[in-house]
């Protein structure tokens, strides 16, 4: 067998039936970093009568004062882990086909699963666990970079997903109670989840507000992706139903509230000192829907058209579908809109067929901040993968630049 440059629809033909498809592994991706000072190599191991039996999708930066030359095959390979005849030959075809073209090393994050977790971070039991995997990969000449609990490697190690049921109640039983209580509050509140078009990505930025990556980004996922791979949705809050809910919930909340007021004026209640904390939560609820009536009556009179409160850009890709980035209008967040749209999303996914859905990165301590507590709270199934490797194809190059990255970096560094 012999490693072999392929074109775009041959690579995309094999990637897209494999099991460990995944949309960086893919021509779109390929064709968007080439945009962004990268040029993308499709390579595949082929036996004698042609068969492909492992591909991967190699970037390499367009850098013509880098001193190394680095590829990157990002969420590779495609190939059987399992088969370990299979991936010994592809790392050789590797070595040898980056070793004629002056290649320093290849830097690969595979999908391989290291250890499954809990929505508290503990280890799931009689889960698949991939310890003796790194041992296996140093044997083969990579070197490992690290079990990094952080966000500091290519791509996220630790990710958090929602594996579909097109059970609803069961797929809805399967998150978390945190995320169904917040659900349930954000429904009443008389928000509509509508999707939007690419005349709407410069609106889904502003409401994500990061500027990494920059806007261009989106437009390019946009349009190398297609309008049936790459979607927007935004949660909307219509001001009229807004007032409608919020009064509802108060006279429902008040209506308790008088009645555990009662039953406190009761001195034979067995039971008063849990009245008594009941009607204290009650309290701290009605105070909190009177607010929202005021909001929502000051809301109506400022944008009586409606409000986006979230948004979210999907890719699909297979079987699969990751939420590429979303954001929240940080005015709203106790309304939780963002976990309303997920879930409205998550269903309909569900019924269409997907298996999984790829909620994004994480650190190690899950609940860090309101992203991370969402993705955790919102997942049935938290993924440790093994990290980063760098098969080094040329040793010399590849230590002697470790050795002068840190004295580079110093000699850089402002005074």
């Amino acid at each position: 067998m012999q490693i072999i440059l392929l074109d775009e629809v041959r690579f995309d033909q094999f990637a897209i039936n494999h099991p460990n498809h995944n949309y960086y592994q893919s021509s779109n991706y390929g064709r968007l970093m080439s945009k962004h000072g990268h040029n993308a190599y499709y390579l595949g191991l082929v036996d004698n009568v042609g068969e492909i039996k492992a591909a991967t999708l190699m970037i390499v930066k367009n850098e013509k004062n880098e001193k190394r030359k680095m590829g990157y095959a990002p969420r590779g390979f495609l190939i059987d882990w399992n088969n370990k005849e299979l991936v010994t030959e592809f790392t050789n075809g590797l070595k040898d086909f980056l070793s004629k073209r002056n290649f320093t090393y290849l830097k690969v994050d595979p999908m391989v699963i290291y250890k499954v977790h809990n929505e508290d971070g503990s280890e799931k039991n009689g889960m698949e666990d991939n310890s003796s995997f790194v041992q296996e990969m140093q044997n083969l000449g990579y070197i490992h970079m690290g079990y990094n609990n952080g966000l500091e490697a290519s791509k996220p190690r630790w990710n958090a997903f929602t594996e579909l049921d097109n059970n609803i109640i069961s797929l809805y039983n399967s998150i978390s109670k945190d995320a169904r209580d917040k659900i349930n509050e954000s429904a009443r509140m008389g928000n509509k989840i509508y999707r939007g078009s690419a005349n709407d990505i410069s609106l889904l930025y502003s409401v994500i507000n990061k500027t990494i990556p920059p806007l261009d980004y989106y437009l390019d996922y946009y349009q190398f992706y297609g309008q049936n791979s790459f979607e927007i949705y935004f949660n909307k809050l219509e001001p009229v139903s807004y007032v409608n809910s919020s009064k509802t919930m108060y006279e429902e909340e008040e209506q308790i509230n008088n009645e555990l007021n009662m039953q406190m004026q009761d001195f034979n209640n067995p039971n008063k000192e849990s009245v008594i904390n009941e009607k204290l939560k009650s309290d701290e609820r009605l105070a909190k829907y009177k607010k929202k009536m005021l909001e929502a009556s000051n809301l109506f009179q400022s944008y009586p058209s409606g409000l986006v409160t979230a948004g979210v850009a999907v890719i699909k890709f297979g079987n699969s579908v990751t939420f590429f980035a979303s954001g929240i209008n940080e005015k709203f967040k106790d309304q939780h809109p963002e976990y309303l749209l997920k879930w409205q999303l998550m269903q309909e996914y569900a019924r269409q067929g997907y298996k999984v859905i790829n909620l994004g990165g994480l650190t190690s301590d899950l609940k860090k901040d309101y992203e991370s507590t969402l993705k955790t709270e919102m997942a049935n199934k938290i993924v440790e993968y093994v990290g980063e490797f760098d098969l080094v194809i040329n040793k010399k190059a590849y230590y002697t630049g470790s050795k002068l990255n840190p004295i580079l970096n110093w000699l850089n560094t402002p005074i």
